[in-house]
């Protein structure tokens, strides 16, 4: 920055350029570092309070308002229930996963999003080899958008892990990652499903 702003009338076309690229990858390295310290404090966070979800969610939508009228992206949501979390985290949470879906739009196709709940059923606890006798709640984010190959669907969570080209899309491939170990720290798990040019559903279950 301090080259830019004092040596850029000395340099020509080809060393703007450069120093152009320099800001900008000290910028995403930045970003990228910032985003890892959020993941490494994640676990170590207890603050666990009863939370009304809806206001979460609501929360997060409106930091994402610009992005949703932009896109004009429709976010559609169940009357979500109060549970004990951590309410930072949980507002993190949903603004990653709107966020992502809101990223990978498809053109020509107005972009929805879904919000979904239920408590899964015994036989559903069995399947995921949670404990018998408590009670699970499962939410679901759906989209309409560019959606992924789901033999990824493992791999998406992992810390830098990318699917798409980064000149197209922005991001650190952290947001996911992050998404998992907020719900790890809730004793709960993540998953995902997608079908290319068709959409994504990611299902929380705590």
């Amino acid at each position: 920055d301090r080259l830019m702003m004092t040596q850029q009338g000395l340099l020509n076309d080809e060393g703007k350029k450069f120093l152009t690229k320099i800001i900008d990858s000290s910028r995403r390295m930045q970003k990228m570092i910032n985003d890892l310290l959020s993941v490494s404090t994640i676990l170590g966070n207890k603050g666990f309070e009863e939370s009304d979800l809806n206001v979460l969610l609501r929360e997060a939508a409106q930091s994402l308002d610009h992005k949703i009228e932009e896109t004009n992206t429709e976010v559609v949501a169940d009357d979500l229930p109060t549970l004990s979390v951590v309410p930072s985290q949980f507002r993190q949470l949903f603004q990653n996963l709107i966020g992502n879906s809101l990223k990978f739009t498809r053109a020509g196709v107005q972009p929805k999003i879904r919000i979904t709940h239920s408590l899964l059923s015994s036989k559903e606890v069995e399947r995921h080899r949670l404990n018998k006798g408590t009670t699970y709640l499962q939410l679901q984010f759906s989209d309409n958008g560019l959606g992924f190959d789901n033999q990824y669907a493992d791999k998406i969570f992992a810390i830098f892990q990318r699917l798409h080209d980064k000149s197209e899309y922005d991001g650190t491939g952290i947001g996911l990652a992050v998404c998992k170990k907020i719900v790890e720290n809730h004793e709960g798990l993540i998953t995902a499903k997608g079908a290319l040019n068709e959409g994504a559903t990611f299902t929380i279950i705590v």
